[in-house]
């Protein structure tokens, strides 16, 4: 696969995920400032905000995409993943298994550590400096 590819899958996805942002944004201060946002779409009920963050998401992406710095060290990193050697589904079993269960016996220890901790604290040292 072309790094390119990723690149510009990336750009789409971060594009699309912007201009929901923007759209949002964009009607929540048009809403604080009394501004009308008229429908421009039927149906899909485009308004003004929405048309406004979807051009500035796609200026944002053209802008990206265009500038030759971010260009280069986008293609870089989609060049390394592509490198990456990713670990299969048993060893992602496998691993999940152990961290829950490593993290049940560190959760056991702490509760032992904190219940004897306590004890110390609150029951043993408190009658052991009352009888001196």
């Amino acid at each position: 696969m072309d790094p390119k590819r990723l690149v510009v899958i990336f750009l789409l996805l971060a594009g699309i995920v912007t201009a929901l942002f923007f759209e949002h944004v964009l009607g929540l201060i048009w809403a604080r400032f009394g501004w009308g946002d008229p429908i421009l779409v039927e149906g899909v009920d485009w308004q003004v905000s929405t048309l406004v963050g979807y051009l500035l998401a796609l200026g944002l992406a053209l802008l990206v995409w265009f500038q030759p710095k971010a260009h280069a060290v986008s293609i870089d990193i989609a060049s390394e993943l592509m490198k990456v050697t990713w670990p299969s589904w048993s060893e992602t079993r496998a691993s999940t298994v152990a961290v829950i269960v490593a993290s049940v016996v560190a959760a056991i220890i702490l509760f032992f550590i904190d219940t004897i901790a306590y004890k110390l604290m609150v029951d043993w040292l408190p009658a052991v400096w009352g009888k001196l």
